[in-house]
């Protein structure tokens, strides 16, 4: 009993001694002036992009003359929130995608969220903002409540809750589609062929995944995988063992990797990916402080160094899946055909910022073995098909058929 007691009265003492010795402090803490505060975290992010960030020419951008520029409108007087976007605003001068600014609200958020494990309705999503904003589905997880309704991959939904989806939100509209759990989403939907409907989808509890899809094409003897949007840890065990099973069950004839949905994340398993397909010295990460080959080893898995190989890409390939496709390509290993990539692919380095919020920064990025800058280009098609994912259908896409056509020409 005394051992319980004890905290409880030391606690009741010190609060006491506390309340005793309260009163005004002879020196006054200093504080700092909302111009003094603003100008400290500016000095900060613009040293910071002015020292590390990946371009020396700043992508074109006078970052000397915006920093006066921000200057003059901290001392002309900013609440938080216009400082918040101010910063925002002279970030955006750089190449997009290159540096972000995240508040500190932002930052606490996406630290506290767990994107593994949420309440939505199981799909991977994307966004179009032409010819009129929609969102677009790149997969369903198995099981969820997307696939329950009857949702599919490549299905567009052009309101939520009768609300239109805007091309201002972009992919914050994922914010609307997700909602607790037991709670219903009404989603305007319409499939590739034009099909308009309204579906109702009660939202659940789930956990992110996606899996390989494909299979081996009979008749053609060519291996199908589309690879998931973003991959757990057994992926390239699956692709391997995948290969190497076809390889025994008939004579092949080519593989045809579909690229289009992928995206790498941090997980994605890239130099074991153009291990298996590739060999050599494929390009080089550089920064401004040097550059790093890569290069690998090439182990053949039932056919991966040597059977005709075609990648399929488009808007929605990004970052380490791009690398690997512009690195085969480059190579001469793979055909790729589909739409052009983003470019997403730089090395990237977060930095704090005096008032809570960060700078996320391009620190490096990569180019071939050609000197193809994929930062600022992409990967461009050897072949272009203008057909988007949300234009074909599942059992009927014109960019499979091509890229069929292309593996058989040549084996």
């Amino acid at each position: 009993m005394k051992r319980s007691i004890f905290p409880f009265i030391l606690l009741s003492l010190i609060a006491s001694a506390c309340a005793r010795q309260a009163g005004p402090l002879a020196t006054p803490l200093p504080t700092i002036s909302p111009v003094d505060r603003q100008t400290r975290v500016l000095d900060t992010l613009w040293a910071t992009v002015n020292d590390q960030y990946l371009y020396p020419d700043f992508g074109g951008a006078d970052w000397e003359s915006l920093r006066g520029e921000y200057q003059t409108k901290i001392e002309g007087g900013l609440t938080a929130a216009q400082f918040e976007e101010a910063m925002s605003s002279m970030v955006s001068a750089l190449p997009d995608d290159s540096v972000v600014y995240q508040t500190r609200s932002e930052r606490i958020a996406l630290e506290l969220e767990n994107t593994a494990l949420y309440s939505g309705i199981g799909a991977y999503i994307t966004v179009r903002a032409e010819p009129k904003p929609h969102i677009v589905i790149m997969s369903i997880i198995e099981g969820s409540p997307a696939e329950a309704a009857g949702l599919q991959a490549h299905d567009s939904i052009y309101s939520v809750d009768g609300q239109p989806v805007t091309a201002e939100e972009g992919l914050d509209v994922v914010q609307r589609v997700r909602g607790e759990e037991g709670t219903a989403v009404r989603l305007d939907v319409q499939t590739p062929t034009g099909f308009r409907r309204t579906v109702e989808v009660t939202r659940a509890k789930l956990t992110a995944a996606d899996t390989l899809k494909g299979g081996l094409f009979t008749d053609s003897g060519v291996v199908f995988v589309r690879l998931p949007v973003t991959p757990d840890a057994t992926m390239i065990d699956q692709l391997g063992g995948a290969l190497a099973q076809f390889s025994q069950r008939a004579e092949l004839h080519g593989i045809i990797l579909d690229l289009r949905v992928a995206r790498s994340g941090g997980g994605w398993p890239l130099a074991e990916m153009l291990a298996m397909f590739g060999d050599g010295r494929l390009g080089e990460y550089y920064s401004r402080e040097g550059s790093q080959p890569l290069t690998v080893n090439g182990v053949d898995v039932g056919g991966s160094q040597t059977l005709p190989l075609t990648l399929i890409v488009g808007p929605d390939t990004e970052g380490s899946v791009e690398v690997f496709a512009a690195a085969l390509q480059d190579s001469g290993r793979a055909t790729v055909i589909g739409l052009p990539t983003p470019g997403r692919i730089f090395g990237y380095e977060t930095m704090p910022l005096p008032d809570g919020s960060r700078l996320t920064l391009a620190v490096s990025s990569f180019r071939t073995e050609t000197g193809n800058d994929l930062g600022e280009s992409g990967v461009a098609p050897d072949v272009r098909v203008d057909a988007d994912w949300d234009e074909v259908e599942p059992d009927n896409d014109p960019v499979i058929e091509r890229a069929l056509q292309i593996v058989l020409a040549t084996r």
